[in-house]
């Protein structure tokens, strides 16, 4: 998606970007947020907007239909494999930090860890494990390491639904900072997060229909150019079009954001690996 031109959104976005209510709970702003896409697209199901940009488009939709599955995506997978099940010594591999090999377990991340006292992503638990071992970490943002092995991983898990808990004054601390920073106006077009996709979603700008904020968690890895990019990707990708400064690959701000969006779409189904032009 291109990033809306400032002087077509600006007046618009000051207007609209109003914050959920920041003492609700996890839960009731799930809820709201549901609500507020509803009126927008009342004929669209949250499973609808899980669809992204294509939910409001239908050649987009079309076009993604015919790049199912997404050219790349069995070989993203399959390099994905190749690095959870490399033995790396004393017969250990990624696999067996993860019960039941990895399998299932991507619907119940990121979880907030009281041992660590921090959210724990994906990308986390993953290089936990390789330090646990001894081994050199992913770098959470590259599609051919990390972006593969969530390819891999989350397929394991296609068809699942998403299952965070917020339950714990911890986590939901954590799902509000989340919140805070995604309706936050940064960097030198002035946007938050919320400005475009909870108070545009469905609009047009440039060649792209603006996604919703629910589902958007359902999808990821997406495959562009054969390349797997993860949610945390993405979001540095779209805070460097807002002209604001990405957060660290890897950092609690991108852990926060991506628990914020992933609890919206709880109850929702995994597909990942989809195709985006």
């Amino acid at each position: 998606m291109r990033f809306p031109d400032r002087l077509r959104l600006a007046a618009a976005a000051l207007a609209l970007a109003l914050p959920l209510a920041a003492a609700a709970g996890a839960e009731d702003v799930r809820n709201q947020v549901i609500a507020r896409q509803k009126e927008r697209h009342p004929s669209l199901a949250p499973s609808d907007l899980a669809a992204g940009s294509a939910a409001f488009d239908p050649e987009r939709q079309a076009e993604a239909e015919r790049n199912r599955p997404a050219p790349g995506a069995a070989e993203a997978i399959e390099a994905g494999k190749r690095i959870w099940t490399r033995k790396f010594g004393k017969g250990k591999s990624l696999a067996g930090c993860f019960p039941n090999g990895g399998r299932r377990i991507a619907p119940a991340y990121p979880q907030y860890d009281p041992r660590v006292k921090r959210l724990v992503t994906l990308e986390t638990a993953i290089n936990q494990c390789l330090k646990t071992h001894g081994q050199p970490l992913l770098e959470a943002a590259d599609p051919q390491t990390m972006g593969a092995v969530l390819a891999y991983l989350r397929s394991l898990a296609e068809g699942q639904k998403i299952s965070l808990r917020a339950g714990s004054a911890a986590s939901e601390q954590r799902f509000e900072e989340g919140r805070r920073l995604y309706h936050t106006r940064m960097g030198q077009q002035n946007y938050s997060c919320a400005s475009c996709h909870l108070n545009h979603s469905g609009d047009f700008f440039g060649n792209a229909a603006v996604p919703s904020p629910v589902g958007s968690a359902t999808q990821w890895p997406w495959l562009r150019e054969g390349r797997p990019v993860t949610l945390q990707m993405r979001i540095r990708e779209c805070l460097d079009r807002m002209g604001a400064a990405p957060f660290p690959a890897g950092s609690d701000e991108l852990a926060h954001l991506d628990y914020f969006l992933t609890y919206l779409s709880n109850g929702l189904a995994i597909r990942p690996n989809a195709w985006r032009p």
